[in-house]
């Protein structure tokens, strides 16, 4: 039997679980606060079993089109000297390849497969929830009243229904600001051959993607409070990097004054349930594992086939596919939650003692150790694949 599912939040957990839930047939409404769709965006990488999920979806030309090329990366020092070089193609011989791409460009992709078969409500939100004995009725902001058998909540990190109806779910800071954006300006960089700065409490990333455009991603450990911070990004960047070469520099001056932005404090989601009813999270909302993580994007999108496979499973049994969810993420949750931790004990050294000893570490290691590093940490077993529970 078909439901009518309530997805609120059109990002890259809700846009792929649309694509799902509507493959299946069931009647998909989908609510985004946004006036209209966008697709601007920082850049992110979205990594192995992501990709695949995208290829089954029967969508990497199009994710492929909007990508951005990526061939190297080089780790260096403050001073330029290169502590390790890695190339794309080696380092995932064994795993999908990682896509580059914004974060809007791959809205697009899902979005444009999928709109002509879900109903979109832009500039609208959840107002009201009411479970009632056999279907959960929703008030959205635009007046409307939908009575719906399953409410999926994707509005990301700082979701406000999660806020008002998953009372023992906690938003934890994580003590980094994240500054990214990009800047269209002419440079004699090598499209494709990126860098990364590695420094005490911060890191830097310059990722040329066209010959008129750069992204920049900075990450500064911070204890301030958000509010601070977005109102003093300029002193903030300068008191950050004011001692690096001239052209970084500029290049961070003229983002702030010319470019396209984001900034904001990075927080950790821990939900012990995913679920509360007929309401379930999705994606950031329930389990965001900081963009150091690296697997923000791919671990949405894994969540967004497993809910709809279990939904085809359990269609009589909304309730049960729900809880096998639950239960199948909680453990992939804290694999990737515990990655990013080590991430950012690692690439966003405390000291100079823990600078030098991960310079060295790093410099030094095999590419046997390299590739454990990056992408060890990066894959499912073929169990959580399958979505088989024990």
């Amino acid at each position: 039997m078909k439901k009518h599912i309530l997805i609120t939040g059109a990002g890259i957990a809700g846009l792929t679980a649309a694509n799902f839930l509507a493959k299946q047939g069931h009647r998909v409404t989908l609510v985004d606060r946004s006036p209209s769709f966008s697709k601007a965006g920082f850049l992110i990488s979205l990594k192995s079993f992501g990709v695949k999920i995208i290829d089954e979806l029967g969508l990497t030309k199009a994710l492929h089109a909007a990508s951005s090329p990526s061939e190297t990366v080089h780790f260096v020092e403050t001073n330029e000297a290169i502590i390790r070089s890695i190339d794309y193609d080696n380092m995932n011989e064994n795993i999908e390849r990682s896509v580059l791409i914004s974060r809007g460009g791959l809205h697009q992709v899902l979005y444009e497969a999928i709109k002509n078969d879900v109903h979109i409500l832009f500039g609208t939100t959840i107002s009201q929830v009411d479970e009632k004995e056999d279907y959960t009725q929703v008030a959205l902001s635009n007046g409307h009243t939908l009575a719906v058998d399953l409410v999926i909540v994707s509005e990301g990190l700082r979701s406000a229904t999660r806020e008002r109806y998953f009372s023992d779910v906690q938003l934890k800071d994580f003590n980094t600001l994240y500054v990214g954006g990009k800047l269209k300006q002419k440079h004699a960089r090598q499209v494709g051959i990126f860098k990364v700065y590695i420094d005490v409490d911060k890191m830097l990333s310059l990722y040329p993607i066209a010959e008129d455009e750069i992204a920049i991603q900075c990450y500064i450990r911070s204890y301030e409070d958000l509010r601070n911070l977005q109102n003093n990004a300029p002193s903030i960047l300068d008191n950050a990097f004011g001692d690096y070469n001239a052209e970084v520099r500029q290049l961070l001056n003229n983002l702030l004054d010319k470019g396209l932005f984001f900034i904001d404090k990075m927080g950790m989601v821990h939900a012990p349930n995913l679920v509360t009813g007929r309401m379930v999270l999705l994606g950031d909302a329930g389990y965001c594992p900081t963009a150091l993580s690296g697997m923000g994007a791919s671990l949405s999108i894994y969540g967004a086939k497993a809910l709809a496979h279990y939904i085809s499973q359990y269609s009589e049994d909304i309730s049960t596919a729900c809880k096998n969810y639950n239960t199948l993420m909680q453990p992939i949750i804290e694999k990737f939650q515990t990655n990013a931790k080590n991430n950012a004990a690692s690439f966003l050294p405390n000291n100079e003692v823990d600078l030098e000893k991960f310079v060295n570490g790093f410099r030094n290691a095999s590419t046997i150790e390299v590739q454990n590093i990056m992408t060890a940490p990066i894959v499912l077993t073929k169990e959580q694949e399958n979505f088989i529970l024990h």
